[in-house]
């Protein structure tokens, strides 16, 4: 006998939102933090001489951390349009707006 189990996309979306959330909080953090901690004058010669630059430097970590942001933020906004089209009828009922 099989057991043919589908997955929930309700509940994949919305586990994938907090997830999402709790991962643009910690990297918003994290930007504001490097960007305070950063020379604007150490940008400014990284920039000139990328040769300088390396992954383990602060440099490094902070763009890491704003790719990370970026593509965190690209799903959620993903999985934010589909949450509402797998919603659509509860939020319907929310606003009043349906018709029973």
């Amino acid at each position: 006998m099989k057991n043919n189990k589908k997955i929930n996309v309700r509940a994949f979306v919305s586990i994938s939102l907090f997830c999402l959330i709790i991962i643009l909080c910690l990297t918003a953090i994290g930007i504001q933090i490097l960007d305070a901690i950063i020379d604007p004058e150490i940008l400014i010669d990284i920039y000139r001489n990328p040769e300088k630059q390396s992954l383990f430097s602060l440099v490094g970590l902070q763009h890491i951390i704003r790719a990370i942001h970026i593509v965190a933020g690209c799903l959620f906004g993903s999985l934010a349009i589909i949450h509402i089209i797998k919603n659509w009828k509860v939020l319907k009922n929310y606003l009043g707006t349906s018709k029973n």
